[in-house]
């Protein structure tokens, strides 16, 4: 009983904190003004403030970096980001192993009970959460190679028209805002480590070494090589694309075979038995009468 309290007791304080860093970073929100940032950055929460600490964990562990290139693949770009979905991922396993320990004392299960029912359903929320983010990365990843086409194309013709690594970049980040949006935030990001200081091959490499979808990856390593070499991308990127609209071909034709073994193993199950009881059936009936008559004489 004690255990439990204390568990009970642990999970609402938790609550309550999370509670109150939210509070006083909307609060923070609303006191910035936009030409001063400095205020909403020094009453930042220590949710907000965890990108840090977990950029730091992350380089630390081999596991912890897997799961945060697993995170960025999904969307989640940028250590805070990561770091508010792990709270709040966490916060939610933590409220549903107190709520199932709660139920499973109040259904009379004793202490061990309740305390393995309510590992259960943490474990069981931490599964789907893990579900979800892998759905989430396959999502993102096939709308990558949707748009990498477009991207392709756009990059061609701003090359063509004589502009640098740097004006090419920031013109795809300009004119494709609307129309190739995950891509785009890829491509910020780029320019972002390049404003930091970083250099632009090491930075373009940086990012495709972290991409699920292998056309944009292809691309930001093109564009890598080109900056380290210093010559013209123009035939570069012509045969980028013959070679992304050959994958292309052979997934769907990939996806079409698998689909024809689908419908033939749909086909020999329902569609068969079907035909066999509407051929064979009156042949059958009129056997079976026969058979009948013959019995009676």
């Amino acid at each position: 009983m004690v255990a439990v309290v204390l568990l009970l007791a642990s999970g609402v304080a938790l609550m309550v904190a999370a509670g109150a860093c939210w509070i006083i970073a909307q609060r923070a929100a609303e006191r910035q003004t936009p030409t001063a940032p400095a205020p909403w950055r020094q009453t930042e929460s220590w949710l907000l403030r965890s990108g840090s600490a977990w950029r730091v964990h992350r380089r630390r562990h081999a596991r912890s970096a897997e799961l945060a290139i697993i995170l960025r693949q999904a969307g989640f770009i940028g250590s805070r980001a990561q770091a508010r979905l792990l709270a709040v991922l966490g916060i939610l396993a933590v409220s549903v192993t107190l709520l199932g320990m709660l139920w499973g004392w109040e259904q009379g299960r004793g202490v061990a009970g309740s305390l393995f029912l309510g590992l259960a359903l943490g474990a069981l929320t931490g599964v789907v959460a893990w579900a979800w983010l892998k759905n989430r990365r396959r999502r993102r990843t096939r709308v990558l190679d949707e748009e990498i086409g477009l991207v392709l194309q756009v990059t061609r013709m701003l090359w063509e028209a004589g502009m640098t690594l740097e004006s090419v970049l920031q013109g795809l980040i300009d004119n494709l805002a609307n129309t190739a949006p995950e891509t785009v935030r890829e491509l910020r990001s780029v320019t972002h480590k390049i404003e930091a200081g970083q250099a632009r091959e090491e930075a373009l490499e940086e990012v495709a070494g972290i991409q699920a979808s292998e056309g944009l990856g292809d691309l930001l390593k093109l564009l890598a090589q080109v900056s380290a070499s210093g010559g013209g991308a123009r035939d570069s990127l012509r045969t980028l694309a013959d070679l992304l609209r050959d994958r292309r071909r052979t997934r769907l034709q990939e996806a079409v075979t698998r689909l024809s073994g689908k419908m033939s193993l749909v086909m020999m199950v329902f569609l068969f038995p079907a035909l066999l009881i509407v051929l064979a059936g009156p042949a059958v009936l009129n056997l079976a009468g026969a058979l009948a008559t013959l019995g009676g004489q």
